[in-house]
């Protein structure tokens, strides 16, 4: 009978082997596009300025962006998905939506109605903030 040489075996367990390891996918190749790119959106995103009418800015529009310049006294958040920035102070804050995003300079007080969900604020303020809806938040910058 012939003897392998122990070398041998080994190589030859070590290639049976090979073929066994398994690989772990860290995500899509680039043969495989990702969702966004086959969707192909043309959406983009409104860039709005928003007024201050009388002491009361209404911010009604939907995924939108806005931008309202100065100080103004009341602030009504109404559209939904929105991103918006006061630069000025504003007395009081209130939201009547969710989902949506406020950076304010300086504000006394955060209203969130009730079914007002998913809000966040941020100011360099300490507002007094009341909470009727779910999963709102008041943060420093």
């Amino acid at each position: 009978m012939k003897k392998f040489p122990i070398f041998a075996a080994a190589a030859f367990i070590a290639l049976g082997l090979a073929g066994c390891t398994a690989t772990e996918s860290t995500g899509p190749t680039e043969s495989s596009p990702s969702a966004s790119a086959e969707a192909g959106s043309d959406y983009v995103v409104p860039e709005i300025d928003g007024t201050c009418v009388d002491g009361t800015a209404t911010i009604a529009e939907d995924s939108s962006n806005i931008t309202l310049e100065g100080d103004c006294e009341n602030v009504v958040v109404e559209g939904s998905n929105s991103m918006v920035t006061v630069t000025g102070t504003v007395s009081s804050l209130t939201f009547n939506s969710s989902i949506s995003l406020v950076t304010v300079a300086d504000v006394a007080n955060v209203t969130f109605s009730e079914g007002a969900n998913g809000n966040k604020v941020v100011t360099p303020s300490v507002p007094a903030v009341t909470d009727g809806g779910q999963d709102n938040l008041v943060a420093a910058e």
